[in-house]
């Protein structure tokens, strides 16, 4: 059976994708990143992704559709919705770790306010967006974890919208300033993928919740 937390997510990346591509038009190929993107969800529908990775997603891809809907010439942000996406499905993290979730979504909604209002030339900043959303995914972490990551973003965000896109280069630290409160060495990539669509025993996942 398909898990609610899979529908939820991929209705995520579509309605933002759909609200971007008409109020921007000519960003239309951000569709093709926006399936791929799906794919990575679809391949793991039968799996309780959890209300932690949706909300994660919804941040990504809301930020994204902000960012484009705004500023077309930020659609190449959507590359690393898709691998940010696809970090977050994959990932270790707990299924109720929902501060982390709101951690990974904070980035990416600093980017699309910030590409609004200063302009496509802070895009660039969707990298470490993506490389944090990577970390905190996989670092297995706490909320202190999760609130680390968006008191660092926001307080970032808040000094590049007020001083301008020069000051873009903020984002870096705040990427390096969060993953150092993980520990570096903390950071735990996922044992393997979980392929569990024809395999209907019980299992464990990484939260030690049983999964069906």
């Amino acid at each position: 059976m398909i898990k609610a937390t899979s529908v939820l997510s991929l209705l995520a990346v579509w309605i933002a994708t759909i609200i971007a591509v008409v109020i921007s038009p000519d960003a239309w190929w951000i569709i093709i990143f926006a399936f791929l993107a799906s794919g990575a969800i679809g391949v793991s529908a039968w799996r309780r992704l959890g209300i932690a990775r949706v909300l994660a997603i919804a941040g990504i891809w809301a930020g994204l559709a902000i960012a484009v809907g705004y500023q077309q010439d930020a659609a190449w942000a959507s590359i690393f919705a898709f691998l940010s996406t696809g970090a977050v499905v994959y990932s270790g993290m707990r299924r109720d770790a929902v501060v982390l979730g709101l951690g990974i979504a904070t980035p990416w909604l600093v980017l699309g306010v910030l590409a609004a209002h200063n302009g496509p030339d802070v895009t660039w900043a969707c990298v470490f967006a993506f490389l944090t959303a990577g970390g905190l995914a996989n670092s297995h972490g706490n909320v202190t974890r999760g609130l680390v990551a968006i008191a660092w973003w926001v307080a970032a965000g808040v000094v590049i919208f007020v001083a301008g896109d020069g000051w873009t280069w903020l984002c870096v630290p705040a990427f390096l300033l969060a993953e150092a409160s993980l520990g570096f060495g903390d950071i735990h990539l996922p044992r393997g993928i979980e392929w569990d669509l024809f395999d209907r025993k019980h299992e464990q996942d990484d939260d030690s919740r049983w999964v069906n």
